[in-house]
């Protein structure tokens, strides 16, 4: 339901709520089919199936939105916000949910080659992969703040036990228990901070507490409960931003990453690196820039700008440490934790451009970075962790160590390239649409009168380039006696050729028109004044829908 031009409430299409309520109910499904169906192929194509309607779903949601020209509010059950969970999608979130539902597509697809071939891996793994793109989306298009928690937590279950399914690999079990227990803490963290901004704002839905920090008024009773709103939000903030970096291993937060990344499939770990970690950058985003944005009372404001100020330190810190780590790494997939590490640290330093100014036009191009260098991320990461696990499944090798890839991009040439072009496009040189991101950064921060930020960006790429050399000596390497070329995939070639592909796309279609589509969906992040009038206009015409009853 919505408001229409002539105030009645409208039918809306129950599609803005059902992709994480299917996924869900397919993750049920399979433990039903289990006892009929024993081939490990049929849960494989279930699921890609299931993530395909996920991708058409999810592209019909953003033409929808783009067309409607502002947020669509989905109420589940029937009940009105603040009183019933709302799913409140704009084009921000519209935009990067048909992202993620694309790079999970090619995921899956080349997780039928490799992991169906694997006798450790059974109708539970398809479970907990679907509880894990559940989670992903719920995280992105609810609108409440509750509902969030429930929906990380669907994701963390499954996380922890995606991690640690190779039960028989100490390294596995030692990396799914460190990330367990710390997650577990960070849940709970989040935990209180629902009820503290529950207690200080008396709502838990992001449009009505958005409403509320920029409106002193409506702050009372409720704010009476911790006697200063400051403190309050102060306390719920921090309980809310050390969850969510920690899922984003932002530094100091990313200890749990190398041993991670390292110890899991590559097909997990490019689910980690395409969307799970992004995903708790946009709660992040969405904090800061749509309920605690511009606007909000001055008291508040200060506080936005220290929180701001500690995330700019922080991704500097980690954008360094990420590229000197990668120096020194020996393990392949170690060293891609830590250019991870360090990308997680741009995208949080092109979050941060809020610290310097409040112009709109500002605001958008830096977080249209940092969109865009998110999808480039997370692009280049998964290329690279598929190429890797391509090259180790051809070679029957158990280790990314890189004395033992050294040269084998050959042996498959398909895998071989894409590390190039991964490599490449991470590094950010020209065509590829690595560059243009970095590119975005650099400039902004230029625009604000801080170049010392800007030339950094330039230098922590320079750092890099010595950990990209390495991966580089996977292709370019020669060794003896490994001249045998080896038939790779089918669904292994035309997922990591799609995604060579998309690298060379993206910077073309910037140039053609989505440049434009970015920056108006990096705008609705900003653009607090439609993300509340949709919610109250709803809540309004519920309201009259009543009386007139």
């Amino acid at each position: 339901m919505t408001r229409g031009d002539t105030g009645m409430i409208q039918y809306i299409s129950p599609i803005y709520g059902f992709i994480p309520l299917m996924m869900i109910a397919a993750a049920f499904a399979l433990p039903l089919f289990s006892f009929f169906i024993k081939r490990i192929k049929f849960f494989s194509v279930f699921t890609i199936a299931v993530t395909l309607i996920a991708f058409i779903l999810s592209a019909i949601i953003f033409v929808n939105v783009y067309r409607e020209g502002k947020p669509i509010l989905y109420p589940f059950g029937g009940w009105p916000p603040p009183i019933g969970i709302a799913y409140e999608i704009d084009l921000f979130n519209s935009l990067f949910a048909l992202f993620v539902a694309f790079i999970a597509l090619l995921i899956v697809i080349y997780d039928n080659w490799y992991s169906t071939s694997d006798s450790r891996i059974h109708y539970t793994y398809y479970v907990l992969l679907l509880g894990l793109l559940a989670g992903v989306f719920g995280c992105i298009y609810t609108g409440d703040i509750f509902n969030l928690f429930v929906m990380v937590e669907v994701l963390s279950l499954s996380t922890y036990s995606l991690i640690s399914f190779y039960r028989s690999n100490k390294y596995s079990l030692e990396a799914g228990l460190k990330y367990t227990l710390l997650g577990a803490v960070a849940l709970s963290l989040y935990f209180v901070a629902t009820i503290v901004y529950y207690a200080a704002y008396g709502t838990l839905n992001m449009a009505d507490l958005a409403y509320m920090a920029r409106n002193k008024a409506s702050l009372t009773p409720f704010s009476s409960i911790f006697g200063n709103i400051v403190a309050a939000t102060a306390v719920a903030l921090v309980f809310t931003l050390w969850p969510f970096t920690f899922k984003s291993a932002l530094f100091p937060n990313h200890f749990w990453l190398p041993d991670v990344y390292s110890s899991v499939s590559p097909v997990i770990a490019a689910c980690f690196a395409g969307f799970t970690e992004a995903t708790a950058i946009y709660i992040i985003a969405r904090f800061l820039y749509t309920i605690f944005g511009l606007g909000i009372i001055p008291e508040l404001a200060k506080l936005r700008t220290v929180v701001l100020g500690a995330l700019l330190v922080l991704g500097i810190l980690a954008a360094l440490v990420g590229a000197f780590m990668m120096a020194i790494q020996r393990d392949a997939r170690r060293l891609l934790a830590y250019s991870t590490v360090n990308h997680i640290g741009f995208i949080y330093i092109a979050l941060s451009i809020g610290l310097f100014t409040n112009s709109i036009d500002v605001l958008r191009i830096g977080l249209m970075a940092m969109l865009l260098h998110i999808i480039n991320h997370s692009i280049g990461k998964a290329t690279l962790f598929l190429s890797i696990g391509s090259i180790m499944r051809s070679n029957n090798l158990n280790s990314s160590d890189l004395n033992a890839l050294y040269g084998l991009g050959k042996t498959a040439p398909i895998a071989g390239t894409a590390i190039v072009i991964g490599a490449l496009h991470l590094i950010g040189l020209p065509p590829f649409a690595g560059f243009f991101s970095k590119y975005y950064i650099y400039q902004v921060y230029l625009s604000v009168g801080q170049p010392i930020i800007a030339w950094l960006v330039v230098l922590v790429t320079a750092i890099s380039l010595m950990g990209y050399a390495k991966l580089l000596l996977i292709t370019f390497g020669t060794k003896p006696g490994y001249e045998k070329r080896f038939r790779e995939a089918l669904q292994s070639k035309a997922v990591l050729v799609t995604l060579m592909a998309m690298t060379i796309a993206i910077s073309i279609a910037l140039y053609i028109d989505f440049y434009s589509v970015l920056i108006k969906a990096s705008e609705s992040l900003v653009n607090y004044n439609s993300y509340i009038a949709t919610f109250r206009d709803f809540v309004s015409s519920y309201l009259n829908l009543l009386r007139g009853s």
